[in-house]
């Protein structure tokens, strides 16, 4: 059976269409928004364009800037941009719920003339917001919520002035959209474009003789070659049209015969049939963990390790699962890495009316093959893994903890082992694949360790690690931490990264490279059992900085500026404000790294719109000869520091983390560095102090010159090979 793709009309169906139709078309699910006008539009986009008509005609003073989840389809930015309306993007979060702070602020700042909202796949993600809804409209904010998704879902609607929706994407219908509100709606004439109308009955009914008009197969592989050619060519027609067309009569008749009450129950059964499927699942998962008892969304949702590679696999099975949906250019250079997620691994799953309890069937077995085979795959390619590694990165772990572990990797490879990475989450994958590690993702909260301990624990078990570095502080976070050890330690040897001492754990080796290990009694409460590789003789500096001279650029002085991949006190842009104000700064180039994680890379790409000094670095191949360019640095504490000493760049620092604050005991001392202060408890004094620092530093050569001998003596770039060496002796 084949499964998904555009709907079938049965030619024998629309005959009575042609010759009149109905007159009033009453729909109980628009009907259940309880709005005084309605409009039935020929798509969703032009319901939307019609709306915004409509609002501009009743409030020709509204400030023509909307607010749009930056996860939402690229056509629906169409008819915003037609209308003359400026868009600003607020975020989504993988659970696809707005990030309520943030959004509340834009609204503050902004002042848009609308917000729009999207429930996602037949779930309220606006619920947590309701209320905050309610208050936005009294405040004179108005809403338009499109239900696309969602045409189902009964806690929707009340709060916007605007309710929108495509129908033509929940019933075989040529065309079909509508627009429910209770402000007027436009006076103006909806048109009519029965050409569109007809050219979409054709191949809707196309596809109804490919499936069900006894045609051989190179008939039927003519046939949807063709009907999907026509398909593609109408969407592509709706996205340039500026027309508001009225739903055809055709359509209005094929509704008025619909029964959406079987409808709404056929997805609402599939829904809960394909959720079943996912206990067990690792390769492929459902967005919504818990399915709602009535939810009965346009898709069944799911994120896929390997999304292209999984659509595939359907395909081939004859289920046809789309992506939704690609990225635009409007809402590209806004995405944060959550959303590049959703972009990147969201696959919906077809579960319409059209199918029972057979099709669910068939795609629950093409989706247990794929899983069974991903997994023999995954074995029988990778064999046995000697050493794992636990760790992970984000918007708020720093990115130094997955670098300095894919460092250790590196050299733990070259001396003949296998080494395989235990994350939580999809977000360092880029990372290691760009690093060339194997990888298993465990879908689990890196946040809660407890939560993952079974998961980890039956990989390391499968992956048959002898070894597991541990790279984490959430699993040190209260008395859990000794738990976690004993329980992990049962099943091989481990070895923890430990920056803080918080605690003794149960453990074979323990690693604190940092020069301010020696305030910790380390010796004094770990027995003989467990190794301990303490000092700055274990710093794990990538390779290319034992490789790297400092070559200082001619003409023009280079400054480094760097906080982190997530620089999450947005010190950058900060430390760049007050930069271009000083005279004396005038003339250096501030070579920017913008980390992976940064989230408010707009602000520092304004910064450099405005000011030609200020160079923005993005995924730095060769951070050592970036550093070796550069007179001076200024940057976040942390293994940077390190890597800095071994370019020899005299650098002023700054504290943003709690693993950071004993830093300043060994690189402020004796002044192998500046120091500045701690950026989270006073941001403006700190950031004067480290422009003051800086001008300092550039203007006293002998300082540099004294600073540069006293950093070569802290790291001779090899402490990676040293732990190494170390792990494979335990």
């Amino acid at each position: 059976m084949e499964i998904g793709s555009i709907y079938e009309i049965d030619p024998e169906n629309i005959s009575a269409g042609r010759l009149g139709g109905t007159a009033e078309l009453y729909l109980k699910e628009v009907e259940k928004y309880n709005k005084k006008y309605c409009a039935y539009t020929q798509s969703g986009r032009e319901a939307i364009a019609w709306a915004l008509r409509s609002l501009e005609e009743n409030e020709p003073e509204i400030l023509k800037e909307c607010l749009m989840p930056a996860y939402m389809c690229d056509t629906v930015f169409f008819p915003f941009e037609q209308e003359g309306w400026k868009l600003h993007f607020y975020h989504i979060g993988k659970n696809l719920e707005a990030a309520q702070e943030e959004l509340r602020k834009q609204i503050e700042h902004i002042r848009p003339g609308l917000l729009f909202i999207h429930p996602y796949y037949g779930m309220d993600t606006w619920k947590p917001m309701r209320s905050l809804l309610k208050e936005w409209r009294s405040q004179g904010l108005h809403i338009m919520e499109d239900v696309t998704q969602s045409y189902y879902l009964e806690e929707t609607g009340a709060e916007a002035d605007y309710v929108i929706g495509s129908l033509r994407k929940w019933y075989p219908l040529p065309d079909g959209g509508f627009v429910a509100s209770d402000m007027p709606l436009s006076k103006k004439e909806l048109q009519d474009s029965g050409e569109f109308t007809q050219s979409r009955l054709e191949l809707l009914t196309d596809k109804w003789d490919y499936l069900y008009g006894g045609k051989d197969e190179g008939e039927k592989r003519a046939l949807k070659e063709a009907y999907l050619k026509k398909n593609k060519e109408m969407e592509e027609w709706l996205d340039k049209n500026s027309d508001v067309n009225s739903i055809s009569e055709i359509s209005r008749e094929i509704l008025d015969r619909e029964n959406e009450g079987m409808c709404k129950r056929r997805r609402n059964e599939n829904y809960k049939q394909l959720h079943q499927v996912f206990q067990d699942t690792k390769s492929v998962r459902p967005v919504f963990k818990y399915p709602e008892e009535k939810s009965a969304p346009l898709y069944f949702p799911v994120y896929a390790k390997e999304r292209e590679e999984f659509q595939e696999f359907l395909r081939k099975r004859d289920v046809y699962a789309p992506v939704l949906w690609p990225v635009g250019k409007e809402n590209e250079g806004y995405l944060s890495m959550e959303e590049r997620y959703i972009f990147d691994h969201l696959l919906a799953l077809p579960m319409d009316q059209r199918y029972g309890s057979e099709a669910m069937e068939q795609i629950r077995n093409a989706i247990f093959d794929y899983e069974r085979i991903t997994r023999m795959n995954e074995i029988s390619a990778g064999g046995r893994y000697s050493i794992g590694i636990r760790a992970d990165a984000n918007e708020e772990i720093a990115t130094g903890h997955i670098m300095r572990c894919i460092t250790i990797a590196k050299q733990l490879m070259k001396m003949g082992e296998r080494v395989c990475f235990f994350v939580a989450d999809e977000f360092a994958v880029p990372m290691l694949k760009q690093a060339g590690m194997e990888y298993v993702c465990m879908q689990t909260k890196w946040k809660e360790p407890e939560s993952e301990l079974q998961t980890l624990s039956f990989e390391l078990k499968e992956t048959g690690c002898e070894k597991l570095l541990v790279d984490s502080y959430q699993v040190t976070n209260g008395k859990y931490a000794i738990i976690y050890f004993e329980a992990l330690k049962k099943i091989c040897d481990v070895i923890y990264i430990d920056d803080m001492f918080e605690a003794v754990y149960p453990v074979r080796m323990i690693i604190n490279y940092n020069a301010y290990h020696h305030r910790f009694p380390y010796k004094e409460v770990y027995g003989q059992d467990t190794k301990l590789l303490l000092g700055t003789e274990y710093v794990p500096l990538r390779e290319e900085f034992s490789e790297e001279d400092g070559a200082f650029c001619k003409g023009k002085r280079h400054v480094l500026l760097s906080s982190g991949g997530g620089d999450v006190h947005n010190a950058l842009s900060g430390i760049l404000a007050e930069a271009v104000t000083r005279e004396t700064l005038s003339g250096v180039v501030l070579d920017t790294v913008v980390g992976r994680f940064h989230q408010r890379e707009d602000e520092l790409k304004a910064l450099a719109d405005r000011h030609e000094q200020i160079v923005l670095h993005r995924n730095v191949e060769n951070m050592a000869k970036l550093m070796g360019g550069c007179e001076a640095a200024v940057s976040a504490a942390g293994t940077v520091l390190f890597e800095l000493c071994a370019m020899q760049v005299p650098t002023v620092f700054f504290v943003c983390a709690d693993n950071q604050k004993y830093d300043s005991d060994f690189f402020d001392k004796e002044e192998r560095m500046l120091f500045s202060g701690d950026i989270r408890t006073d941001r403006v004094g700190c950031i004067k102090r480290i422009c003051d620092e800086l001008e300092r530093l550039l203007q006293d050569e002998e300082l540099r010159g004294e600073m540069k001998k006293k950093l070569h003596e802290v790291t001779d770039g090899n402490g990676a090979a040293r732990i190494a060496e170390e792990i494979i002796k335990l």
